[in-house]
């Protein structure tokens, strides 16, 4: 047997080993009575609350994050060393996925009600269709965070105490922010924002 093939011998089975010790891991998970007392169902399920995610099974949820936690060992062979942070992470990014999902659908549903509208009706709002895109430019230049605050609040009209939720779940080591400190960080973005409308209208 060449070298390389025994290397390859020794990486698979490093890797069989890494996924057993991933399965022992999350094997309680995987019953969905268990799976139900656990604090990472409570804060699935309390993130598809807040957000309104469309009816989900979270068993469906954990079974699809501990598919995409084997299929990482097995393409990077390397173990996934915190399974509970590392599922925590992956079943938030798939439950946002859906959000996401629900709202392209939603999106298109309303395209497709304006291609049965009057024409002049379309007409009338190409200019409001153009502000659009020239404030998404805007949006684009400005931080994560700043983009962040202004989608949640004037885009999906998300009400103060939601938006602070998003921000305690979202660092749940951090002290939690109060209703006043988020106006304050709202009305700077929007400060920022309205500099960079500025800069592209002189431009």
């Amino acid at each position: 047997m060449s070298k390389t093939d025994q290397k390859n011998q020794q990486k698979l089975a490093q890797i069989e080993i890494f996924v057993d010790e991933f399965m022992l891991s999350v094997s309680d998970l995987l019953t969905p009575d268990e799976f139900k007392g656990t604090a990472l169902y409570k804060f699935l399920l309390q993130f598809s609350k807040q957000w309104y995610v469309a009816p989900v099974d979270l068993d469906d949820v954990m079974l699809e994050a501990v598919k995409r936690g084997l299929e990482h060992i097995q393409t990077h062979g390397q173990p996934i060393k915190t399974p509970a942070a590392w599922l925590r992470h992956v079943g938030l990014n798939i439950l946002r996925d859906q959000v996401d999902a629900t709202v392209k659908a939603d999106r298109k549903s309303a395209m497709l009600s304006d291609l049965v509208r009057p024409a002049r009706e379309r007409l009338a709002e190409a200019e409001l269709i153009k502000q659009l895109g020239y404030l998404q430019k805007a949006l684009d230049r400005l931080s994560p965070d700043d983009q962040a605050i202004l989608r949640m609040k004037f885009l999906q009209g998300k009400p103060y105490e939601q938006i602070r939720q998003h921000y305690t779940l979202r660092s749940q080591a951090a002290p939690a922010l109060s209703i006043p400190a988020l106006r304050k960080r709202e009305s700077r973005a929007l400060q920022r924002l309205r500099r960079v409308l500025l800069e592209l209208d002189q431009a």
